[in-house]
């Protein structure tokens, strides 16, 4: 692949002046797939990963310190080649703030000290991007070609499968079971190092195998792209020896009927016929991936806590997850099995959401619908497992018909607090609703809000003043508090998040 030590060497890129202003390990060999210019601060979740990041620089120079930091955080959660700031001409320079940051989450951070333009930069680098694709492309396609004429003339014989694929890629190939054990390897690799490619291969929605591709020279783009194209061929020629037990086959049929929210009496049956005892809670988790697939097997055990039963299924691309438990504790095990999937997603491509415990197997189908609803709304960051019920506010608000609905109610409630915020650029209103959500703990939101508690206290304080009450002994906790998160949602962004 292209490194950046190469996209810096390109006349198009000298000719902005590009320094290094971070300190990451491995700095010049980071892999460059691709070149995007881009001044949306949010652009994070539109990224893959191994991007060069363009930008002007302006709008996230403006920012507040705290919010630089979440941005170059946000771009380090995706995985980014590297990020180039454009410095030149600008009022506002790098800060050792930011630098710190970007050294902090292993971000390079490039610093664009003359102008040049973006379009000239992204053309000469993608260009050789494309060439290195189309290569490794030709690559793929004819050991693809050459597995295919395999199952077709002489039919899948694993050993001759994986032997053509070490041979070609040059790369110690094994397939794995969900259980671990090994149904194939061709190929030797002496060293741990180099770089390793994996992905799931899935048979009728079913796990059927791990695919793994190790190779010393460390070419990632060959390793990820013949991991991508060649699990579907693989799971051809795995579908002949690999036939679901019933079990799985009863576990497929009640996930899908889950997922369609089928009839309430064909979801009971199907729950029986999945082996699962009547009257457990049931909460569904959906499980995305940015890469090829997750490390599910490691999820699965995460998630079988005693008494706990596990049913998944692939469908359209991600994971959906039914749990069974037993109703009394459902709460707390709910809770443990959220912190279990955070633990192992950490670091990873995946992202998940579980929705609302629900005591009637029938409807499961509306824990699966939250879910689905909590990843539109939250925008995870790779690795990140999101509570439906830290979204409840903002799903009520949702669900109201006409927005234009509470605009009386959040004026008549928080008027005063936010004619203050315009007036003196504050944004108390930001800290309420932390303070609120946090369970009205003082000590919990000045660290969520990186203050000191004394400060913390101070615009409490203030905000107490503007309220007219205090929301605890008012009686008007709950409608002050659908009120701020409104407010917030309604918010123009720098306005969202309260800062130091």
């Amino acid at each position: 692949m292209i490194t950046l030590a190469e996209v810096l060497a390109l006349p198009a890129m000298a000719a902005a002046s590009p320094l290094l202003r971070s300190d990451v390990p491995g700095t010049w060999q980071r892999p460059v797939r691709w070149v995007h210019s881009s001044e949306v601060l949010t652009i994070a979740p539109l990224l893959r990963g191994g991007e060069l990041l363009l930008s002007g620089g302006e709008a996230l120079l403006a920012l507040p310190v705290e919010e630089q930091e979440d941005y170059v955080a946000s771009l380090a959660a995706r995985h980014i080649a590297a990020l180039a700031l454009q410095t030149a001409g600008q009022a506002a320079l790098l800060s050792e703030n930011l630098i710190a940051a970007a050294n902090r989450n292993k971000l390079p951070l490039i610093e664009l000290r003359s102008v040049a333009p973006f379009v000239d930069i992204a053309e000469a680098v993608n260009r050789l991007v494309v060439n290195e694709q189309a290569a490794a492309h030709l690559v793929v396609d004819d050991v693809s070609r050459q597995i295919a004429r395999q199952i077709t003339d002489k039919g899948p014989h694993l050993p001759t499968i994986l032997e053509l694929l070490a041979g070609t890629l040059k790369a110690e190939v094994a397939l794995v079971a969900p259980d671990g054990s090994l149904l194939g390897r061709a190929g030797e690799v002496d060293t741990e190092g180099g770089y390793r490619a994996e992905a799931g291969i899935v048979v009728g929605g079913q796990l059927a195998a791990q695919l793994s591709l190790h190779s010393p020279d460390e070419d990632p783009l060959l390793l990820d792209l013949a991991a991508d194209r060649l699990a579907g061929i693989l799971a051809l020629a795995l579908a002949q020896a690999f036939r679901p037990t019933p079990a799985q086959v009863a576990e497929a049929r009640l996930l899908e009927a889950v997922i369609e929210g089928r009839d309430a009496d064909v979801v009971r049956q199907l729950w029986l016929q999945a082996g699962l005892q009547p009257g457990l809670t049931a909460v569904m988790a959906v499980f995305r991936t940015t890469g090829r697939d997750a490390n599910f097997p490691a999820v699965e055990r995460a998630l079988r806590l005693r008494g706990v039963q596990v049913k998944s299924h692939l469908w359209d691309g991600e994971r959906a997850v039914l749990l069974a438990l037993p109703h009394q504790g459902a709460r707390a095990a709910r809770d443990v099995l959220i912190r279990g999937a955070g633990t192992a997603l950490a670091g990873s491509d995946t992202y998940a959401a579980f929705g609302p415990s629900v005591a009637d197997s029938s409807r499961t189908h509306d824990s699966y619908v939250e879910a689905q609803e909590v990843l539109r709304l939250g925008v995870p960051a790779a690795g990140e497992v999101l509570d439906a019920m830290d979204f409840l506010g903002r799903r009520i608000l949702a669900a109201v018909p006409e927005p234009a609905f509470l605009n009386s109610y959040v004026e008549s409630a928080l008027g005063e607090v936010m004619d203050w915020d315009r007036k003196h650029g504050t944004t108390l209103l930001a800290t309420l609703l932390c303070w609120l959500d946090s369970g009205c703990n003082t000590t919990a939101s000045a660290v969520s809000l990186n203050i000191e508690r004394q400060t913390m206290h101070k615009r409490l304080s203030k905000i107490l003043v503007l309220l007219g009450c205090d929301p605890r002994t008012s009686g008007r906790l709950f409608s002050i508090h659908i009120g701020a998160a409104a407010a917030v949602a309604a918010a123009p962004p720098g306005l969202r998040r309260e800062t130091t």
